[in-house]
């Protein structure tokens, strides 16, 4: 799968940025690329999608207060940086085309995909009908009262009096 050397490559493009912006950008790619590693290496992309949506509220969070501590920052990309971006880039891509499995061998016919796809849809109609189950029922009532208690305690521990966010009059 060409995901996986793509999540190596913004990982280590990652650690090679300085500007909150940027690693911000990174960070919501890098975001993108495993959630759907995740879907496609399941049966459904229910985990992947409740996943991106944690991953991006938290880094809303986060945007917000990089926001506020350095507003004021430029941000000026150097060259020698985006030369070595492209190169990169160029490279992992080389490698993705030439070095693929599935590149080499793809001899699928229409109707081996199309009873894949059929089978996966069936996949999706039982994993859907097992979560909402009268057997799993305890479980999602239980996990739904968690989620609201730990709403509930994060509202009380932050004071909104005393944030860091707080405007000055």
């Amino acid at each position: 799968m060409f995901l996986i050397p793509l999540i190596l490559f913004i990982s280590i493009l990652f650690m090679r940025l300085t500007h909150p912006l940027s690693m911000g950008l990174t960070l919501f790619s890098q975001t993108i690329l495993i959630c759907l590693s995740s879907g496609f290496y399941s049966h459904s992309f229910w985990f992947s999608y409740i996943l991106f949506l944690i991953f991006l509220g938290g880094m809303l969070v986060l945007f917000i207060y990089v926001a506020s501590l350095a507003s004021n920052e430029m941000f000026n990309p150097s060259f020698n940086y985006l030369y070595i971006v492209f190169f990169l880039t160029i490279t992992m891509s080389f490698i993705l085309i030439f070095f693929d499995p599935m590149m080499i061998y793809s001899n699928f016919n229409l109707l081996s995909s199309s009873v894949m796809l059929w089978y996966k849809f069936d996949m999706n109609s039982l994993l859907v009908s097992t979560i909402y189950s009268y057997f799993s029922m305890f479980f999602t009532l239980f996990l739904i009262t968690y989620l609201l208690l730990t709403l509930f305690v994060v509202v009380k521990i932050i004071n909104p009096f005393s944030s860091p966010l707080q405007t000055n009059n």
